[in-house]
């Protein structure tokens, strides 16, 4: 499953930020696009909704696939375990052999 790199994408926001001179008030003046609240949360590595990491992405010259994780975990479905288990071979159980008066 793919994920974005938060931190990454954190530390490239608030350099291209720092680069620039721009807080983030003057950075939604630049563009207006932008809020900064949306900014806040970029570089505080919080989770933004995919068309406003994409537009930040944009305005600020960054590419997006830059950040992009892949196949950071794998799903995993309560059927899937359940076929794991249903096709683990079974060992048949016998009677144990041990040898009387060994005590």
């Amino acid at each position: 499953m793919a994920d974005i790199d938060h931190a990454a994408f954190a530390a490239a926001v608030t350099r291209v930020l720092c680069r620039a001179g721009l807080s983030y008030g003057k950075a939604v003046e630049t563009w207006p696009e932008l809020d900064k609240a949306m900014l806040s949360r970029a570089c505080s590595e919080q989770r933004l909704s995919a068309a406003n990491f994409l537009l930040v992405c944009k305005f600020m010259g960054l590419d997006p696939f830059a950040f992009l994780i892949r196949d950071k975990h794998r799903r995993v479905r309560m059927r899937d375990i359940a076929k794991r288990l249903s096709d683990q071979p079974v060992t048949q159980s016998s009677t144990r052999e041990t040898r009387e008066g060994a005590r």
